[in-house]
């Protein structure tokens, strides 16, 4: 074989010549590597039409992932710092200082009104003034929070509250109170017994009954199904006399 047909077919002259699958071989390198250069080349071709957006995507995640946990820190140190309040104002209400109580409540209301420690700030707040002797100031904060309140057991347990602080001044503000609360409420039982009260008190004993029978009907338990059992014995009693 001459040397240039030699040269063509991949065999350099004075050299052995390369078997069948050799060249093959060599061929199959070099169509990778046309392949690989292609696709490096599409590669860079993409990089440079999208790099505005792949950066700024990266950039925008990074920015929320930097956000999420800078509101996380943040909400944090919230959290704590009403803690702290809270704490504070309930030191003084244990020791019967209602003046002092009020004065530390009142940062952190200000601060802190929607938080979850405001909301107990609130009903401690209500509580301070009822036993301080301002049942009516009581009751107008605890109306104030069942009325802002989206969660319907938080706003029964004020109208609750509202009933208990004012039921001896103010009869039919307490009833108003204890008739919004509705059947399907834990309190609902609690409000009848009080309404049974204030009936038995009017001397109304049939309502007072009635009362006291649809808070058993309802499933009044423990303590409470003790005493509307005991009151509704008293009342039979009191009928036959």
């Amino acid at each position: 074989m001459r040397p240039i047909a030699m040269a063509w077919i991949g065999i350099a002259p004075g050299h052995q010549p390369m078997t069948v699958q050799e060249h093959i071989f060599n061929m199959d390198n070099l169509f990778e590597q046309i392949d690989e250069e292609l696709d490096a080349d599409r590669l860079r071709k993409q990089w440079e039409r999208n790099r505005p957006w792949i950066i700024g995507g990266f950039i925008v995640f990074f920015l929320a992932l930097f956000a999420y946990v800078g509101w996380e820190e943040y909400r944090s140190k919230q959290d704590a710092a009403a803690s702290d309040l809270f704490m504070a104002a309930i030191k003084p209400y244990e020791q019967n200082s209602w003046t002092e109580t009020e004065q530390l409540l009142q940062p952190l209301l200000t601060r802190f009104g929607n938080h979850g420690y405001g909301i107990l700030a609130k009903v401690l707040e209500a509580q301070t003034l009822a036993r301080s002797g301002k049942k009516s100031d009581a009751a107008t904060r605890m109306e104030q929070l069942a009325n802002e309140t989206k969660d319907e057991t938080l706003r029964d347990l004020a109208l609750y509250n509202v009933a208990l602080a004012i039921v001896d001044e103010d009869r039919a503000r307490a009833e108003s109170s204890l008739n919004r609360i509705g059947d399907d409420s834990p309190f609902r039982g609690h409000a009848l017994e009080i309404l049974g009260l204030l009936a038995q008190k009017q001397n109304d004993l049939l309502n007072a009954a009635i009362h006291f029978q649809k808070a058993i009907e309802l499933g009044a338990k423990g303590e409470l199904r003790t005493r509307l059992d005991l009151r509704l014995e008293r009342l039979g009693k009191t009928a036959k006399e």
